[in-house]
């Protein structure tokens, strides 16, 4: 179909976000890319560089994965990569780019980002579908919207370590750290209210990287159950020297390629993630699931939870997009039905757009040295 009918959305958005840039010192037109009617155009937004964690390698290889795998199909699926660096003005201004000169048919965020009014106000106004693959709170909006969670809520995940949590300690001990990053602060305040909810007063320490070790090594030799907000890059150092009176639990953007070491001390940590990850020879997977498995571990090693919601972000695309690429159809498809990924089994509606089924999160572990994750 054309893409007429969204002339007046693009120029909203250029003009939200007109207010908050600087304008472009180039005054030469930039030419419109020239469409291929039959193709859907996707962009993910990447972190490939710079210091935001976690990196978006093992998303970037899941996406590629998956376009070497379906190079051939109807729609065509164009995918482009595009790193945002760590840089959230980035990421808000290749959105932009990438909706108005681009006019990319939907976009794929793998990044953290502090998912508030604002930020929900640039998807809604760019009307094109907008997947997560990170963590962000419940995005519907009144009229069902343009962004799709595809990584359980910071309040799903919550739930899940404090109910395993409780069923250890005393969740009155426990100790909440963050280094208030985007992606700790979402945590922190999701475990924050969830212990709230369970009339428990939480207690929060914040650190910077530079004092992180100093500051958590006596906390957690004295301290049973630790939650270490966002990702773990901060606090690792301090986390070899935890004893077995200490369990933390990580973040659901563990990057392996991080937190490998931690396997000399099995016993130790555990973070939230897909439980299919840990499961893929059990009889309950599908075909899709274990082929992802074996094909992602000969490319990169084993799959993190985020890297197969990547992977599935394109499926769902080419699923919705089959009958036609029109934004606004494959958006109303999408909102409108469920899809069996590698990683869950994905439900949206208009009232619900946080789509991943919290019966598929599990608790995982290392259980040995040069072992890949598995069930807690």
């Amino acid at each position: 179909m054309g893409r007429a009918p969204r002339t007046g959305a693009l120029l909203a958005l250029v003009l939200f976000l007109g207010a908050c840039t600087a304008a472009n010192p180039s005054a030469t037109p930039t030419p419109t890319p020239t469409r291929d009617p039959t193709a859907l155009n996707v962009t993910a937004l990447l972190d490939l560089s710079g210091s935001r964690a976690p990196t978006g390698a093992p998303q970037r290889d899941a996406l590629q994965l998956w376009a070497d795998q379906h190079s051939v199909g109807t729609p065509r699926v164009r995918l482009k990569i595009t790193d945002v660096a760590g840089s959230p003005s980035k990421t808000v201004l290749e959105l932009r780019r990438e909706v108005v000169e681009a006019r990319a048919d939907a976009i794929i965020v793998g990044v953290s980002v502090d998912y508030d009014d604002a930020f929900a106000n640039l998807v809604q106004v760019a009307q094109v579908p907008v997947l997560f693959t990170l963590p962000i709170r419940e995005p519907a909006s009144a009229s069902g919207g343009w962004a799709f969670a595809l990584a359980p809520t910071p309040s799903q995940l919550a739930r899940l370590v404090l109910d395993n949590a409780a069923q250890r300690s005393v969740l009155a001990s426990s100790l909440v750290v963050s280094d208030e990053s985007t992606s700790a602060i979402a945590d922190r305040i999701a475990l924050a209210n969830e212990l709230a909810r369970r009339k428990v007063t939480p207690n929060v320490v914040t650190v910077m990287p530079a004092d992180a070790t100093q500051k958590l090594r006596p906390l957690l030799a004295t301290t049973s159950i630790v939650f270490l907000a966002g990702t773990p890059r901060t606090y690792l150092e301090a986390a070899r020297t935890t004893t077995a009176a200490t369990t933390l639990y990580l973040s659901y953007l563990c990057d392996y390629g991080e937190i490998g070491d931690l396997r000399e001390a099995a016993q130790l940590a555990v973070w939230p993630g897909s439980r299919w990850l840990a499961t893929s020879s059990t009889g309950a997977n599908t075909t899709a699931r274990t082929s992802f498995m074996q094909a992602y571990n000969d490319r990169a090693g084993p799959p993190t939870s985020v890297a197969a919601s990547a992977y599935d972000a394109l499926a769902l695309l080419s699923s919705a997009a089959a009958d036609g690429i029109d934004p606004m159809s494959v958006r109303d498809r999408l909102q409108s039905g469920t899809f069996m990924g590698v990683a869950t089994t994905y439900t949206f509606s208009r009232s619900q757009h946080a789509g991943f089924n919290t019966g598929d999160l599990a608790l995982l572990r290392y259980i040995g040295p040069k072992v890949s994750p598995a069930l807690r």
